[in-house]
């Protein structure tokens, strides 16, 4: 899976690239007036939880043999569970990328306009996730070393699996709330076309991959099981609907406000991040 590997890797560095032309766009303006909070944030958690799962998978002897022991058929020996090495660097590189995002939305607060920040919807979000794993890691140490069931059945490697399903819904929807942003105010205007660009090729990238890997044997893997892929490729599901998301706002920054001026009031006085 190398050669995939790599192209999935370089579809992250075409990610990567993009919050960089966000960030200098900001910079040239000194503002981040029509600047979704929650897109960031939903990547940051996106991707943290993503690592969480993979150190897991990675180097965790407790959640491999968990995982031999469900699985045997396919992971028979607990030292062939698949996680890229390069892909969790991939996934740090985008936490660091997304932090200097977050450091340029506090300085330039005072230029958002009144509908932005961190939503109410991403509040409850914030609460509940920690709440949920919290829960879910007690549960299933509770019985730790003696059994490795835990309480209600939930096993250590279901917490990491429930909140691999957390981190992919993070990702999923990640573009939602920029959408959201700029219908309320009926235009893209913050959003650097380099940001919309390269993040549209990426995915179309990631698609290919997966077209190739399928049905052709372009790189001679074709035959190789799901089993065998990396547990931190990205999945399919988050590429088709992150694609739809870039396509809508391609659409509302070439078509539908393309001679929208901005009528939102920025937030004077705002002296906090939220």
């Amino acid at each position: 899976m190398i050669i995939p590997t790599i192209l999935q890797l370089l579809c992250g560095i075409l990610s990567v690239s993009s919050i960089l032309y966000q960030k200098r766009y900001n910079r040239i303006h000194r503002s981040i007036y029509g600047l979704s909070y929650d897109l960031y944030l939903y990547d940051i958690l996106g991707h943290l939880i993503s690592l969480y799962c993979s150190i897991n998978y990675k180097y965790s002897p407790l959640v491999r043999r968990q995982l031999a022991n469900r699985y045997p058929l396919f992971y028979s020996n607990p030292h062939d569970i698949p996680i890229s090495i390069l892909l969790l660097l991939k996934d740090i590189l985008m936490v660091y990328c997304d932090l200097l995002i977050f450091r340029q939305l506090y300085h330039y607060r005072t230029t958002k306009h009144i509908h932005q920040g961190i939503s109410s919807t991403s509040t409850v979000l914030i609460i509940i996730f920690p709440v949920f794993t919290v829960f879910t890691f007690a549960c299933s140490c509770l019985n730790l070393p003696i059994e490795d069931s835990g309480k209600f059945g939930i096993f250590y490697l279901d917490h990491i699996n429930y909140l691999w399903i957390i981190g992919n819904f993070f990702l999923t929807f990640k573009f939602i709330p920029q959408i959201s942003l700029n219908w309320m105010g009926l235009s893209t205007t913050g959003l650097s076309s380099k940001f919309v660009i390269l993040n549209t090729l990426s995915n179309v990238t990631y698609l290919l991959i997966y077209y190739i890997l399928s049905t052709t044997n372009l790189f001679s893997e074709q035959d190789l099981p799901f089993w065998k892929w990396p547990f931190n490729f990205k999945p399919i599901f988050v590429i088709c609907f992150q694609l739809l998301s870039l396509l809508f706002i391609l659409y509302q920054a070439q078509f539908l406000y393309i001679h929208s001026k901005n009528y939102l009031p920025k937030g004077k006085g705002s002296s906090s991040l939220f």
